[in-house]
Protein backbone atom coordinates (compact mmCIF):
# COMPACT_ATOMS: atom_id res chain seq x y z
CA UNK A 1 0.00 0.00 0.00
CA UNK A 2 1.17 3.34 -1.02
CA UNK A 3 0.14 6.63 1.41
CA UNK A 4 -0.08 10.16 0.77
CA UNK A 5 0.12 11.96 4.07
CA UNK A 6 -0.66 15.84 5.11
CA UNK A 7 1.05 16.67 8.17
CA UNK A 8 0.93 19.80 10.17
CA UNK A 9 3.86 21.54 11.03
CA UNK A 10 4.53 21.66 15.02
CA UNK A 11 2.31 24.58 16.56
CA UNK A 12 3.94 27.02 18.59
CA UNK A 13 0.83 29.30 19.20
CA UNK A 14 -1.50 27.23 21.80
CA UNK A 15 -4.36 28.24 18.90
CA UNK A 16 -3.01 26.84 15.62
CA UNK A 17 -4.14 24.27 13.91
CA UNK A 18 -3.16 20.99 14.01
CA UNK A 19 -3.79 17.84 11.39
CA UNK A 20 -2.43 14.58 10.37
CA UNK A 21 -3.94 12.09 8.06
CA UNK A 22 -3.07 9.63 5.02
CA UNK A 23 -4.47 8.26 2.12
CA UNK A 24 -3.62 4.81 1.58
CA UNK A 25 -4.10 3.19 -2.42
CA UNK A 26 -2.76 -0.06 -3.37
CA UNK A 27 -3.96 -2.28 -6.51
CA UNK A 28 -6.01 -5.07 -6.34
CA UNK A 29 -5.45 -7.14 -9.41
CA UNK A 30 -6.93 -10.45 -8.01
CA UNK A 31 -10.20 -8.68 -9.31
CA UNK A 32 -11.34 -8.33 -12.62
CA UNK A 33 -12.83 -4.93 -13.20
CA UNK A 34 -14.99 -5.54 -16.75
CA UNK A 35 -17.13 -8.56 -14.98
CA UNK A 36 -17.68 -5.90 -11.65
CA UNK A 37 -18.79 -3.31 -13.85
CA UNK A 38 -20.99 -5.56 -16.21
CA UNK A 39 -22.56 -6.72 -13.25
CA UNK A 40 -22.78 -3.69 -11.11
CA UNK A 41 -24.44 -1.66 -14.69
CA UNK A 42 -26.95 -4.69 -14.97
CA UNK A 43 -28.41 -3.92 -10.82
CA UNK A 44 -28.60 0.08 -11.71
CA UNK A 45 -32.14 -0.32 -12.57
CA UNK A 46 -32.22 -2.28 -9.63
CA UNK A 47 -31.36 -0.14 -7.00
CA UNK A 48 -33.11 3.21 -8.01
CA UNK A 49 -36.16 1.76 -7.09
CA UNK A 50 -35.41 1.51 -3.80
CA UNK A 51 -36.88 4.33 -1.58
CA UNK A 52 -34.18 7.25 -0.56
CA UNK A 53 -34.49 10.08 1.79
CA UNK A 54 -36.04 12.91 0.65
CA UNK A 55 -33.58 14.83 -1.71
CA UNK A 56 -30.84 12.96 -0.02
CA UNK A 57 -27.10 11.92 -2.52
CA UNK A 58 -24.76 12.29 0.43
CA UNK A 59 -24.24 15.93 -0.76
CA UNK A 60 -22.44 14.54 -3.82
CA UNK A 61 -24.44 16.29 -6.34
CA UNK A 62 -25.72 13.25 -8.20
CA UNK A 63 -29.22 13.87 -7.35
CA UNK A 64 -31.55 11.92 -6.15
CA UNK A 65 -31.97 9.48 -9.90
CA UNK A 66 -28.66 7.80 -8.86
CA UNK A 67 -27.74 4.71 -7.02
CA UNK A 68 -25.67 6.69 -4.52
CA UNK A 69 -28.83 8.63 -3.16
CA UNK A 70 -30.05 5.00 -2.04
CA UNK A 71 -26.61 4.08 -0.19
CA UNK A 72 -28.14 3.24 2.75
CA UNK A 73 -30.50 0.63 1.47
CA UNK A 74 -28.49 -1.89 0.07
CA UNK A 75 -24.74 -3.27 0.35
CA UNK A 76 -22.79 -4.20 -2.29
CA UNK A 77 -20.48 -6.88 0.20
CA UNK A 78 -23.78 -8.85 0.46
CA UNK A 79 -24.06 -9.35 -3.34
CA UNK A 80 -22.89 -12.67 -4.39
CA UNK A 81 -20.79 -12.09 -7.10
CA UNK A 82 -17.07 -13.47 -7.23
CA UNK A 83 -15.51 -10.13 -7.49
CA UNK A 84 -17.33 -8.99 -4.85
CA UNK A 85 -16.07 -11.43 -2.33
CA UNK A 86 -12.42 -10.57 -3.75
CA UNK A 87 -13.23 -6.84 -3.34
CA UNK A 88 -15.00 -7.35 0.55
CA UNK A 89 -11.02 -9.68 1.09
CA UNK A 90 -8.93 -7.11 -0.16
CA UNK A 91 -10.58 -4.57 1.63
CA UNK A 92 -9.98 -5.75 4.74
CA UNK A 93 -6.43 -6.70 4.11
CA UNK A 94 -5.73 -3.04 3.35
CA UNK A 95 -7.14 -2.13 6.54
CA UNK A 96 -4.76 -3.78 8.22
CA UNK A 97 -1.81 -2.56 6.33
CA UNK A 98 -3.37 1.12 6.70
CA UNK A 99 -3.53 0.36 10.70
CA UNK A 100 -0.41 -1.01 11.10
CA UNK A 101 1.12 2.13 8.88
CA UNK A 102 -0.87 4.29 11.34
CA UNK A 103 0.67 2.39 14.59
CA UNK A 104 -2.69 1.40 15.32
CA UNK A 105 -3.94 -2.34 15.96
CA UNK A 106 -7.12 -3.19 13.77
CA UNK A 107 -10.55 -4.19 15.75
CA UNK A 108 -13.79 -6.06 15.16
CA UNK A 109 -14.84 -3.51 11.94
CA UNK A 110 -18.39 -3.31 10.23
CA UNK A 111 -18.61 -2.22 6.71
CA UNK A 112 -21.82 -0.94 4.30
CA UNK A 113 -20.52 0.03 0.74
CA UNK A 114 -23.05 1.49 -2.47
CA UNK A 115 -21.74 2.38 -5.53
CA UNK A 116 -21.90 5.72 -7.78
CA UNK A 117 -22.22 6.10 -11.53
CA UNK A 118 -21.30 8.95 -13.49
CA UNK A 119 -22.30 9.51 -16.75
CA UNK A 120 -20.46 12.27 -19.14
CA UNK A 121 -19.95 15.73 -17.34
CA UNK A 122 -20.87 14.73 -13.87
CA UNK A 123 -19.14 14.73 -11.09
CA UNK A 124 -18.72 14.39 -7.08
CA UNK A 125 -19.22 17.37 -5.10
CA UNK A 126 -16.79 18.20 -2.09
CA UNK A 127 -17.72 16.15 0.78
CA UNK A 128 -17.64 14.11 3.59
CA UNK A 129 -18.97 10.80 5.23
CA UNK A 130 -18.74 11.58 8.79
CA UNK A 131 -17.88 13.85 11.65
CA UNK A 132 -19.29 11.70 14.35
CA UNK A 133 -16.91 10.75 17.74
CA UNK A 134 -17.04 7.05 16.35
CA UNK A 135 -16.44 7.81 12.84
CA UNK A 136 -13.38 5.74 11.75
CA UNK A 137 -12.28 4.93 7.86
CA UNK A 138 -13.98 5.48 4.43
CA UNK A 139 -12.77 4.52 1.17
CA UNK A 140 -13.23 3.73 -2.76
CA UNK A 141 -12.62 0.92 -5.18
CA UNK A 142 -12.22 2.12 -8.91
CA UNK A 143 -14.24 -0.52 -11.25
CA UNK A 144 -14.28 1.89 -14.46
CA UNK A 145 -13.03 4.89 -14.72
CA UNK A 146 -11.43 7.45 -17.27
CA UNK A 147 -9.42 10.35 -17.11
CA UNK A 148 -10.40 11.32 -13.69
CA UNK A 149 -9.15 11.66 -10.17
CA UNK A 150 -10.00 11.80 -6.75
CA UNK A 151 -8.87 15.12 -4.83
CA UNK A 152 -8.65 15.21 -0.66
CA UNK A 153 -8.93 18.08 0.82
CA UNK A 154 -7.22 19.50 4.31
CA UNK A 155 -9.44 19.15 6.98
CA UNK A 156 -8.21 23.02 8.10
CA UNK A 157 -7.17 25.05 4.77
CA UNK A 158 -9.83 24.74 2.20
CA UNK A 159 -10.91 27.94 1.26
CA UNK A 160 -7.38 29.84 0.72
CA UNK A 161 -4.96 28.33 -1.14
CA UNK A 162 -6.13 24.89 -0.32
CA UNK A 163 -4.00 22.10 0.55
CA UNK A 164 -5.03 18.79 -1.53
CA UNK A 165 -4.09 15.20 -2.19
CA UNK A 166 -5.02 14.76 -5.91
CA UNK A 167 -4.94 10.63 -6.82
CA UNK A 168 -5.60 9.67 -10.38
CA UNK A 169 -8.04 7.08 -10.63
CA UNK A 170 -7.15 3.76 -12.41
CA UNK A 171 -9.34 0.57 -12.63
CA UNK A 172 -8.66 -1.86 -10.08
CA UNK A 173 -7.21 0.38 -7.29
CA UNK A 174 -8.39 0.81 -3.49
CA UNK A 175 -7.98 3.99 -1.38
CA UNK A 176 -8.38 4.24 2.15
CA UNK A 177 -8.64 7.59 4.50
CA UNK A 178 -10.36 8.93 7.67
CA UNK A 179 -14.23 9.36 6.66
CA UNK A 180 -14.11 13.40 8.26
CA UNK A 181 -12.02 13.90 5.45
CA UNK A 182 -13.73 15.96 2.85
CA UNK A 183 -12.82 14.77 -1.11
CA UNK A 184 -13.81 15.34 -4.42
CA UNK A 185 -13.96 14.02 -8.63
CA UNK A 186 -12.86 15.72 -11.24
CA UNK A 187 -15.41 15.69 -14.31
CA UNK A 188 -15.99 12.56 -16.00
CA UNK A 189 -16.08 13.85 -19.68
CA UNK A 190 -16.49 9.73 -21.18
CA UNK A 191 -19.41 8.12 -23.15
CA UNK A 192 -18.56 5.24 -21.41
CA UNK A 193 -20.29 5.51 -17.13
CA UNK A 194 -17.70 6.17 -14.60
CA UNK A 195 -18.48 3.51 -11.63
CA UNK A 196 -16.63 3.25 -8.50
CA UNK A 197 -17.81 1.22 -5.46
CA UNK A 198 -17.86 3.27 -2.31
CA UNK A 199 -17.79 2.44 1.57
CA UNK A 200 -17.57 3.42 5.28
CA UNK A 201 -15.52 1.23 8.12
CA UNK A 202 -17.03 1.71 11.74
CA UNK A 203 -16.41 0.34 15.03
CA UNK A 204 -20.35 -0.70 15.80
CA UNK A 205 -23.29 -1.55 12.92
CA UNK A 206 -25.12 2.01 12.00
CA UNK A 207 -27.80 0.10 10.38
CA UNK A 208 -29.44 -2.90 9.30
CA UNK A 209 -27.46 -3.32 6.03
CA UNK A 210 -24.22 -3.25 7.47
CA UNK A 211 -21.88 -6.54 7.89
CA UNK A 212 -18.88 -7.55 9.77
CA UNK A 213 -16.02 -7.50 7.98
Amino acid sequence: MEFKRFKSRPPISPYAPQWDFRVGSSMCEDIDTNSLFKFLLSKEREVKKLPIEKNYDGYTGLGSNSTTSRSHQYNILTWNHPEIKKLKSNIAKNIILYNNECGNDTPQLWIQSWYNVLRFGQKIKPHHHSVNPDCYLSGHFNVQVNDTSTVYMSPINQLNDPDMIDIKNIPGKLSLFPSYIFHYTTPHYSLKPRVTIAFDVGLHPLSNNEIPL
